[in-house]
């Protein structure tokens, strides 16, 4: 396999986690979770960070963490639902990787989360409301993702093997050298 970077990104609740865990195991790269990383980093939880300094901070923080990870190969980095929507992230993540935008539709985004109170962009009462907003809002910023796998109906297994269909593809067409 290449040692390039596999970015996952897209809304909350389409599995980049969880998706990002298993694609890392079967390509034999390191999992790295942005989240994890910025809660290590700040000490405490997204939530209490985006309820103590605010979004802007907790942006700057994450692109602190994106520029160090950019320093590393062979990962499988799972990002936060915003993270590379930024123009500056959304650049510094195609050096060296590969980005797979998972989406889902927002009845299935609704179920995965409706019982989560820690998605601080959720904590409104009409969730499924605000998922409808969220994802309207963040439309044309997912549409520039050249890769995309839709999570509705597949297990994490078949997402996997759809995203290694995408990055293997993507190299032979590329012509890169394996390393």
């Amino acid at each position: 396999m290449l040692r390039k970077n596999i970015f996952l990104t897209g809304f909350m609740g389409t599995g980049k986690s969880t998706v990002a865990i298993a694609l890392a195991d079967q390509m034999n790269k390191k999992f790295v979770d942005m989240d994890s990383l910025i809660e290590k980093k700040e000490g405490k939880p997204i939530t209490d960070i985006f309820n103590d300094e605010g979004e802007f901070y907790f942006r700057k923080v994450e692109r602190e963490i994106l520029i160090e990870i950019m320093k590393r190969n062979d990962l499988v980095i799972a990002t936060g639902g915003g993270s590379l929507l930024d123009d500056e992230n959304y650049q510094l993540a195609r050096k060296n990787s590969t980005i797979i935008l998972l989406y889902a539709n927002p009845e299935v985004i609704f179920n995965r989360l409706k019982d989560e109170s820690s998605r601080p962009l959720l904590s409104e009462e009409n969730k499924l409301d605000r998922i409808m907003s969220l994802m309207k809002q963040r439309k044309e910023k997912y549409n520039r993702f050249e890769h995309c796998v839709d999570t509705s109906n597949l297990t994490v297994a078949q997402v996997v093997d759809e995203i290694l269909k995408i990055y293997r593809r993507k190299y032979n067409e590329d012509n890169t050298p394996e390393i």
